[in-house]
C-alpha cells in the first residue's frame, strides 16, 4: 500500500482480509473504512500476498471450530445496527409503555447496568488432590469446598 511501511501495510492487509472474510458489512463500506479507492481494490485483488491473506481469513472464519464466535459476532453486529431503531422507538410517544420498558430492560442488560454480577457455577468451588499409590490402582483423594472471598474496601483518591 502506497505511503505505508511494509509492517503497517501488512497489518492493514490482515485487518482488511479479516473484515472481508467476516462478511458482516458490505464490501463498499469496508473499503471506505480503510480508505481504499476502486483502483487500489483492483490492484489488491491481484496482489498475491493479499489474496493469500484473504483466502486464509475466509477459511479460518468459516471453520466449524469458529461457529460459536462467528454467530456471536454476527449477532452483535446485527444488534448494533438495530440500536438506532430501538432508540427511536423508546422515544416515540405512540409506542406502548410495556414495549418501551422491555426495550429499556434489554438495553440495560446489554450495557451491564442494573444487574448484580453473578458468579458462574455454584457458590463455591471444589479443591481436590488425588494421589495415585502405585500400579495397584489405589488412590488417596482429599477434597474440600472452597468459598470465594470477596474483598471490599474503598479506593483512596489519587492525589495530584
Amino acid at each position: 500500500m502506497p505511503g505505508l511501511s511494509p509492517s503497517n501495510a501488512d497489518v492493514i492487509l490482515v485487518k482488511l482480509a479479516r473484515e472481508i472474510a467476516m462478511d458482516i458489512h458490505p464490501l463498499e463500506s469496508i473499503l471506505k473504512q480503510y480508505s481504499i479507492a476502486s483502483d487500489e481494490w483492483v490492484a489488491l485483488q491481484r496482489n498475491g500476498r493479499f489474496v493469500a491473506l484473504l483466502s486464509s481469513a475466509v477459511e479460518e472464519w468459516n471453520s466449524a471450530l469458529n461457529t460459536h464466535e462467528r454467530v456471536k459476532l454476527k449477532a452483535a453486529a446485527m444488534m448494533e445496527e438495530w440500536l438506532p431503531e430501538l432508540n427511536n422507538r423508546l422515544h416515540d410517544r405512540d409506542e406502548a409503555l410495556p414495549a418501551k420498558i422491555e426495550g429499556g430492560k434489554m438495553l440495560a442488560k446489554i450495557a451491564g447496568m442494573g444487574e448484580r454480577a453473578q458468579i458462574e457455577g455454584s457458590s463455591g468451588e471444589r479443591f481436590t488432590v488425588t494421589i495415585n499409590l502405585g500400579s495397584g490402582g489405589q488412590q488417596l483423594e482429599f477434597s474440600k469446598e472452597v468459598q470465594p472471598k470477596v474483598i471490599e474496601g474503598e479506593v483512596a483518591a489519587a492525589s495530584d
